[in-house]
């Protein structure tokens, strides 16, 4: 649905599809998109205000609050709903309108977070900013942003005290001009008391994250983005002496959004045997059975590794030359990126990996194949692979994997490298049909929860960890296997 299909899609989104949109989103979303659709409108915004704080205090479930945009701007409301549905991350939404998200999320979600195609780039800023903030964080803001308004603005005050809902104060600010977006371009802007708010309180992230959308936005350099470039070098330069030490303390590398690298997903849902004769010697000895429930973890991980900023690459039933081939492109275009991280989705046979042709590949040769390539020296290559790897029955000899010529010059070749597997030699690697496998989901729920707070290598144990204390329906077990020759402290970018 790229490209013109994504637009001609568009304009077939009628009004009364909006009241069962409506119907699919909770109070929170609700929130969230109005904002982000009314913020800068400040006629629109007051009555929509007023609706969110009854809808807010009478668990009013019925409303008109997408329709009423939609007559209020007849020419463009689908490109403005759509995005803003995207920038929520209202894919149960989107999905009843018909629309693939992973498409959507290419066209509207860029890494750069402050660039918009249609909604005001401020305005999913700071929907971003109170999506990162905590209760008490969002507490603290609204109680201090909130008093030097009252002191500055004459008028009624807004009677709502839940922070959860930090859009609502900013709507309220917004409509009393005590915070002001600019124009599309945010020239104009005036935000100043929430950046003064965020530095004061440590939250140099948020307050970096509304500055870089006004620099990033301004057509040529103007009086807001000349202030806006100020604040941004005072919050770095703030930071450099607290942050610096702290990483050399551990001797940490902290991979970053901007240059995270590729990260390679090989998913192997089906299997054939359709090979040449002069291979056919290779064939798995009996047929590979479909792989259900491999979609699940592939679109798992590219939700995951796209928020901490990889360019995600995933290929579906890739046969052993085409896996080859994927990987030594991306290991060529990893000059300029921080990492690679290569994931293979599969079966296969002790220290050996099937591709969809039935031939398998060694472990150890993909390993090497990775640390052979001078555009990843010295940096974290992760190779994570989901597979069997069970020993060969006694009774059928298991076939040899093809053989890939492939060597490294010296040990130094392989620092910062690391192999994860879902299951240790000898045994079977166990996966949902309908929910994905177990190594899998536990890897993307560790990285949800702990990639700000821990380095890779510790995340992969709370992920044997986690596994390890599984029991499937007939006491089926599992225990991952992870080996590294990291000689840092890594961390994940951080996420979106």
């Amino acid at each position: 649905m790229a490209g013109s299909n994504l637009l001609i899609h568009l304009d077939t989104i009628d009004q009364n599809d909006l009241i069962y949109a409506e119907r699919d989103m909770n109070f929170a979303q609700k929130v969230g998109l109005c904002f982000l659709l009314y913020g800068d409108d400040h006629s629109d915004a007051t009555y929509i205000l007023q609706k969110l704080l009854v809808m807010a205090r009478s668990d009013l479930s019925q409303s008109d609050l997408l329709i009423k945009f939609a007559k209020s701007r007849p020419e463009t409301w689908r490109r403005h709903l759509v995005e803003a549905l995207c920038i929520i991350g209202a894919r149960k939404v989107l999905r009843r309108l018909g629309f693939c998200w992973q498409e959507l999320r290419m066209h509207y979600l860029p890494h750069i977070a402050g660039i918009t195609l249609h909604v005001h780039p401020l305005l999913k800023s700071l929907y971003r900013m109170c999506e990162e903030l905590s209760l008490a964080q969002s507490g603290r803001l609204f109680l201090d942003v909130g008093e030097k308004v009252a002191s500055q603005q004459a008028g009624d005050p807004l009677r709502f005290y839940d922070p959860a809902y930090l859009e609502i104060f900013l709507l309220d600010w917004l409509t009393k001009r005590s915070i002001k977006l600019g124009d599309i371009n945010a020239a104009g802007s005036n935000v100043d008391l929430l950046v003064e708010h965020l530095k004061f309180n440590d939250l140099h992230a948020q307050a970096k994250l509304i500055t870089d959308t006004i620099i990033s936005n301004a057509p040529e350099p103007d009086a807001a983005g000349t202030a806006a470039m100020a604040i941004k070098q005072e919050i770095e330069s703030d930071n450099q002496q607290s942050k610096a030490p702290a990483i050399k303390r551990i001797g940490a590398l902290k991979l970053t959004r901007e240059n995270a690298g590729i990260a390679l997903i090989i998913n192997q849902q089906e299997f054939h045997r359709n090979v040449s004769k002069d291979i056919k010697k290779l064939l798995s000895p009996d047929p590979l059975h479909r792989r259900d429930g491999t979609d699940v973890d592939k679109e798992r991980l590219i939700e995951v590794f796209s928020s901490m900023g990889y360019n995600v690459e995933a290929y579906d039933n890739v046969d052993h030359l085409g896996i080859i081939e994927r990987i030594r492109s991306a290991c060529e275009r990893s000059l300029l990126r921080d990492s690679l991280v290569v994931f293979i989705l599969s079966h296969g046979f002790e220290e050996a990996v099937y591709g969809a042709n039935s031939i398998a590949l060694k472990i150890s040769d993909i390993e090497n194949m990775l640390c052979s390539y001078g555009t990843l020296s010295n940096k974290p290559k992760l190779l994570i692979i989901q597979a069997c790897q069970e020993k060969p029955a006694q009774k059928k000899e298991q076939n040899e994997p093809f053989n890939l010529d492939v060597t490294t010059r010296s040990p130094g070749q392989h620092i910062n490298m690391l192999r994860a597997m879902s299951t240790v030699n000898g045994y079977a690697a166990l996966r949902h049909t309908q929910k994905g496998s177990w190594f899998i989901g536990s890897l993307c729920d560790a990285i949800d929860s702990h990639s700000s707070s821990e380095h890779i290598a510790d995340i992969l144990t709370i992920v044997t960890n986690e596994v390890s204390k599984k029991r499937g329906s007939n006491d089926e077990s599992m225990v991952p296997n992870v080996k590294s020759t990291f000689r840092q402290h890594v961390y994940f970018p951080p996420r979106q």
